[in-house]
Formats: C-alpha cells, sequence, structure tokens
C-alpha cells in the first residue's frame, strides 16, 4: 500500500522537524502537554470510551459544537473527547463544559497508537476535512468506526498529486459514513475514492453553528461606525486599505481582521509601506479620526466586530483562496461584500445573493463603492441583513439533522 512505502518513510524523514514544530507551537501558545500529546504522549488521567470527535482547530470546534450539543442532549450520559491540531483549537475546546479535550497525535503510528490505546473510542466523527492516512487505518484495524461530518473538500485537495490522492483514497476505504455538506462536496468525496454508497448530503452544519458560547456575542464599540473586513488573507489588506484612504470621507473606518491574527507584525510594516493611517488593537491604540484604518490583530474578538459593524466585507475572496464562513455575520444580520472568489461557500454564496444579503464584487475599489452605496441608505442595508439572517435561521435544525442521519447509520454511542 502507498501509505507503507511512500507515506511513511516520507513522515519519518520529517519526524524531527515535525516535533520541533509542536514543541515550539506550544510554547508560543503556552500550551505545556501541547507537544507531548502530539507525539502521543498523554497524562494517566485520560478517560477512555465514548465517542471521539475530531475538530482541528477553532472553526471546525465552533462548527461541531452545535451538534455536539444535540448528541449530549440526547444521552446526557455520554462520555466525549474532543481532540484538536492546535493550541488555539485547544483553547476554544476547553470553554465546552463537561467533555475531555486532548491535542490529536501526529499521523505516525505510534503516536497514534498510543493515542487509541489511550482513549479507546467507541467511535470517532472528523469534522470536515482532516484525512490522515495512518490514524484512519489504524481506527480500520482495531474496528473504531469513523464518520466525517460536515464532509467538504477543496480544489487542492483534487488537484494533489496521483499518488496523495491515493493515500487519501486508501484512507477514505474505511470510513462509515461521509456526511457532506454539499453535492458539490459529496462529487468530490466520490472523485476522490470515497465509496458511493457511503456518501450522503447533509448540509452544512455551520448553519446551526452559533450561540452556543453565551447567546449573541457582545457588539464592540469603538465610539464611530465601522466597516469589518472579516478573517483577511495576504494582499488583500494593503489593497483594501489604499481604497479606504482614497475613498477619503465617503467613508467611515475600516477595520481589519485577518484571518491569521499573528500576521500582525508583518500587516504593520505592509500598511506603513502603504503610507496608510492606521492604530493596532493589539497594542492598546484607538484609532484617531483622521485614522481610516484599524488593524484588529487580536485573538477571539472577531464575532464582537461582526456584531458591532455596519456591514462585512468577507476575505479569502479578493485571492483565489475561496472565501471564508459568511454564515456568521450573515447570522448576526449583517449584510455581506465579498470579491469574486468564493468557491469554498458556493452553496451558501448563492442562498445570499439571492435574497440579497450578498453582493460580489471585483475589486478592493468596487468594495469601497459599493460600501459608500449601502450606506448611504441605512434602510436597505437593514433589510438586506434581515433577510440574509432569516435564510441563515431557517436553516439552523442542521445539528439534529446530523445527529439523526448518524443514528441511522448506526455509528455507535448515538441515538
Amino acid at each position: 500500500m502507498i501509505r507503507e512505502i511512500l507515506y511513511r518513510p516520507l513522515s519519518a524523514m520529517l519526524w524531527p522537524l515535525l516535533r520541533w514544530h509542536a514543541a515550539r507551537e506550544g510554547r508560543r501558545a503556552g500550551e505545556a502537554g501541547y507537544a507531548a500529546q502530539r507525539r502521543g504522549r498523554y497524562p494517566a488521567g485520560v478517560r477512555p470510551g465514548g465517542l471521539w470527535i475530531h475538530a482541528a482547530s477553532v472553526g471546525e470546534v465552533r462548527t461541531v459544537r452545535p451538534l455536539l450539543e444535540a448528541i449530549r442532549a440526547a444521552d446526557p450520559a455520554l462520555a466525549i473527547t474532543l481532540t484538536t491540531s492546535t493550541p488555539t483549537g485547544g483553547q476554544t475546546a476547553r470553554r465546552i463544559p463537561g467533555l475531555q479535550q486532548l491535542f490529536l497525535p501526529m499521523d505516525r503510528p505510534r503516536p497514534v497508537a498510543r493515542f487509541l490505546d489511550a482513549v479507546r473510542p467507541a467511535a470517532g466523527l472528523v469534522v470536515e476535512t482532516e484525512l490522515w492516512p495512518e490514524l484512519f487505518a489504524a481506527c480500520r484495524r482495531r474496528g473504531v468506526p469513523l464518520a466525517i461530518v460536515n464532509g467538504r473538500l477543496s480544489h487542492r485537495t483534487l488537484r494533489a498529486p496521483r499518488p496523495v490522492r491515493a493515500l487519501y483514497r486508501e484512507a477514505l476505504a474505511g470510513v462509515t459514513v461521509v456526511l457532506a455538506r454539499s453535492e458539490a462536496d459529496a462529487a468530490a468525496y466520490r472523485e476522490l475514492g470515497a465509496p458511493a454508497d457511503r456518501i450522503q448530503v447533509v448540509g452544512n452544519l455551520k448553519f446551526a453553528a452559533g450561540g452556543g458560547e453565551g447567546g449573541a456575542p457582545c457588539a464592540i464599540d469603538l465610539g464611530r461606525p465601522y466597516v469589518l473586513a472579516a478573517s483577511t488573507h495576504d494582499d488583500e489588506e494593503c489593497r483594501l486599505a489604499t481604497a479606504w484612504r482614497e475613498a477619503g470621507d465617503r467613508l467611515p473606518l475600516l477595520v481589519i481582521a485577518p484571518r491569521h491574527p499573528q500576521r500582525g507584525e508583518a500587516l504593520v510594516r505592509s500598511l506603513q509601506q502603504a503610507g496608510v493611517r492606521f492604530a493596532v488593537r493589539s497594542r492598546g491604540e484607538q484609532p484617531d479620526p483622521a485614522d481610516p484604518v484599524y488593524l484588529a490583530d487580536t485573538f477571539g474578538e472577531l464575532e464582537g466586530f461582526m456584531a458591532g459593524a455596519e456591514l462585512v466585507f468577507m476575505g479569502g475572496s479578493l485571492i483565489p483562496h475561496g472565501g471564508q464562513n459568511l454564515l456568521e455575520p450573515a447570522r448576526l444580520g449583517r449584510a455581506l461584500l465579498s470579491g469574486p472568489y468564493l468557491h469554498n461557500f458556493a452553496d451558501e454564496a448563492a442562498l445570499l445573493e439571492r435574497c440579497g444579503a450578498l453582493k460580489r464584487v471585483a475589486d478592493p475599489r468596487a468594495v469601497a463603492a459599493t460600501a459608500a452605496a449601502w450606506l448611504a441608505d441605512p434602510g436597505a442595508l437593514a433589510e438586506r441583513g434581515a433577510l440574509g439572517r432569516s435564510a441563515v435561521l431557517e436553516r439552523a435544525d442542521m445539528a439534529e439533522r446530523y445527529r439523526e442521519s448518524l443514528a441511522q447509520w448506526r455509528v455507535p454511542c448515538l441515538k
């Protein structure tokens, strides 16, 4: 098998680098046990049994939380272990009461074996796109049923070299069911080699997300109106900031919340080079009246900025990344702008476009011009946001749909 011929020797060569990276990430995040658990070293107090859920990072934890709560409501006594791959994902998971949080081991035979020895799950749920050949093979050998929930695949995965696609096909061969978020994702899983009779389209679990961490987020007030550029990527921030500077007094403050806040220092240098006036939130600064831009390079405040914004531009869409989650701001009643690239959220984008809550534009200047036009009519802007919110809330039962589908597939632990 290609896993043993190619993947395992390559991962063995990279093992020293992987261990170093895990140690560095653990130190940066202040997670003392992160590096050890990524090597498959778990504390003696790990509670075995029950349901294991893997959510790679913060976004996946938030996505799966409503399903987790629906499962727990159906069986309050069920033991649940939630693993993540990142320290920030683990920190988010620990805010959910009543479960055991661990870090997933790196995909090597011994760490994986030690993880399964410690946790001994009756079944596992893997959120979205995580396909780990060693982990999936070990679960298959041990008879641990695996289900992929909210399954999605990127164009990059489908364009991977043939040996990599063969690895994915091997991994998917042992999966009990793939519950896909859309027909397009289901077709992608079939193309990648998942057995067609084990794929079911349920819908996007993100429709059910939100409200699980104490209700609606508290809106962040900056003392002046602002437009939020949310989850932006490299090359989007400076282009948007330049468009805002050129627009002058026609627009309110632009708050830039990068997808990866750790890029903050690099963004500061880029904005300085672009000649844009700005303030930086991680430094405790507040924007001056003359500043067109505010850099919100902090963790855990994105929803608060969404709740406080006049409207939201969703990043990852001016570049061929494919967009970011449109549903969070729509659920909060915010009208949305985006660039042309939304292929990772095609169904959600189509839904929000149909009801008038979202408009795609070609470039940063068009973002600025459309924002100015929408803000000039507050009544119409509020109506756009309300229509988007209604469209999302109509699908708010998605977690229960997933729980019922898993039960129909007779995934152990699930009623």
